[in-house]
């Protein structure tokens, strides 16, 4: 379907020279859709994949979110729209004469891409799928950023704000890697009826001129450092989403001392807070947990919004997204009375996304955990609590310069075992445990499936084996499509094998 609603970067470019870098991924193939669908006629995709079967391969691994066959057709409209294709050695051909590049948010972070650092140092505009976002967005857009959580809590939100019928339409999209994208179902929404909820990650938050209506930091806690030249860098970056223009309601954590550091918001910006308990709450409006429940208060009154029993999701971390989700929905009229009961409905449901402490397999009473988008120490001991029962935990990957004392102090409180793969985070890893006085329960291995095979070794019954990398660049695209759960199911030997929810 034809798409007419097009951002202020796009006026008047629809004959012009387009380029889409990146045109496989989840940003670069949604971009290039997009404009196909407007009628832009010279849209020239590029990818690092050497060929077109390599193409096709990464563009079925990252839509994972897309059912077949759609995700098929979606394929063959960019390979069949497209002006032009550059891959491999072609790869940025042209882009000298083009008249808008349009990178994915990682763009920066690749040796390939310096002709593109170098155009962009000249003064070349870029642009991106997030702005396209808030460019073509009429209705209320919810933007929720965090160094964890925020996968979960823009999930939560959407969830909560579909089963209230408060809006007729709610898109869940931007970082959120589980769902389909909406950039064009937004562009049609010329009447701002539907609601925007985008999960933002920090390199997005570069990617943009202006804030969300309704702003969510999650927490600030140390990641990506080697991006932003230390911790005050990012900070620095993730207060962008309540500091640049457009932002009217700000939520924050009030149990988080370095977001809250980070100073007040700006005059004329509404503040709520999630907090655990009542005292986080004493400067402003919000949501808290008590007495089992966990609660709205506005100018002093407090209303019920759930009891906590009744919540699939499980877990202290979960309970922190569950009162932001609260707190956000609120931003948005939620505090209305008739309104709570639908919310609450929302949240009830909600389960665990995919690679988030996702239970898939059980075998000789061992369970097997998949919580691969946990990449930093922090997230990785959140999870390791959240077992709460002896854990062999495999992880490992790349150096962000994260300290791991936390998380080896886990690994001893939780009778762990230890699988790492290679990596230079790995490395540090294995330092702090030993320091720790545990480096004897620390194996090494040099891939997945010798990962598992060790891991199945070590467990006992009772046990749980738990896939939680701590570390960046753990695995390639291929480990996020269900790698661990295909290394288990081989090295299975039970006849009666048990998978848990897919």
């Amino acid at each position: 379907d034809h798409v007419d609603a097009l951002p202020p970067a796009l006026q008047d470019l629809r004959g012009q020279r387009v380029d889409v870098i990146g045109v496989a991924s989840i940003e670069g193939g949604e971009m290039a859709g997009y404009l196909l669908a407007a009628g832009f006629t010279n849209v020239v995709g590029h990818d690092l994949q050497p060929d077109l079967e390599q193409l096709r391969r990464a563009h079925h691994l990252a839509h994972a979110g897309v059912a077949e066959p759609a995700r098929q057709a979606h394929l063959e409209q960019l390979l069949s729209g497209l002006a032009g294709l550059h891959l491999g050695q072609e790869y940025l051909a042209g882009i000298e004469d083009s008249a808008l590049l349009i990178p994915t948010q990682a763009w920066f972070m690749q040796e390939a891409n310096l002709k593109l650092r170098q155009l962009r140092d000249e003064g070349r505009a870029l642009y991106s799928l997030i702005q396209a976002y808030l460019d073509l967005a009429s209705g209320p857009v919810v933007g929720i950023t965090g160094s964890h959580g925020k996968s979960t809590t823009a999930a939560l939100v959407a969830a909560a704000l579909s089963h209230s019928q408060m809006f007729p339409e709610v898109w869940l999209a931007g970082n959120d890697r589980h769902n389909r994208q909406a950039l064009e179902q937004v562009a049609r929404d010329e009447l701002g009826a539907g609601c925007l909820v985008l999960e933002i990650s920090n390199r997005q938050l570069l990617q943009m001129d202006r804030a969300p209506g309704l702003a969510a930091i999650t927490n600030i806690t140390p990641n990506h450092l080697e991006e932003h030249s230390g911790m005050a860098g990012y900070i620095a970056c993730k207060r962008r989403i309540f500091d640049l223009p457009g932002c009217r309601v700000a939520v924050r954590n009030g149990d988080d001392p370095i977001s809250l550091g980070t100073g007040p918001v700006r005059e004329g910006i509404r503040e709520l807070r999630f907090a655990t308990a009542p005292a986080g709450l004493e400067t402003c409006d919000g949501s808290f947990e008590e007495a089992g429940a966990v609660w709205l208060t506005r100018h002093g009154d407090r209303a019920l919004v759930l009891e906590i029993d009744r919540l699939r999701l499980r877990g202290a971390h979960n309970l922190a997204n569950v009162r932001a989700a609260v707190a956000i929905c609120a931003g948005l009229d939620g505090f209305r009375p008739e309104l709570l009961p639908q919310l609450a409905g929302g949240l009830e449901t909600f389960g665990t996304l995919a690679h988030r402490i996702q239970l898939i397999w059980q075998e000789a009473g061992v369970d097997y955990y998949d919580d691969l988008s946990s990449t930093t120490p922090q997230s990785t001991v959140a999870a390791l609590r959240t077992i709460g029962r002896p854990c062999v935990l495999i992880a490992g990957g790349q150096d962000k310069g994260i300290d791991f004392d936390q998380l080896a102090d886990q690994v001893g409180r939780s009778l762990a075992a230890v699988v790492l793969l290679p990596g230079a985070g790995s490395d540090r890893l294995l330092g702090a445990i030993t320091e720790m006085g545990a480096g004897e329960s620390v194996r090494r291995t040099g891939d997945l499936e010798s990962a598992v095979r060790i891991a199945r070794e070590l467990a006992r019954p009772g046990d749980a084996i738990l896939l939680s990398p701590a570390c960046p660049g753990f695995f390639s695209a291929n480990y996020q499509a269900g790698g661990f759960r295909q290394a288990v199911r081989r090295l299975s030997t039970s006849p009666r094998r048990r998978t848990g929810p897919a």
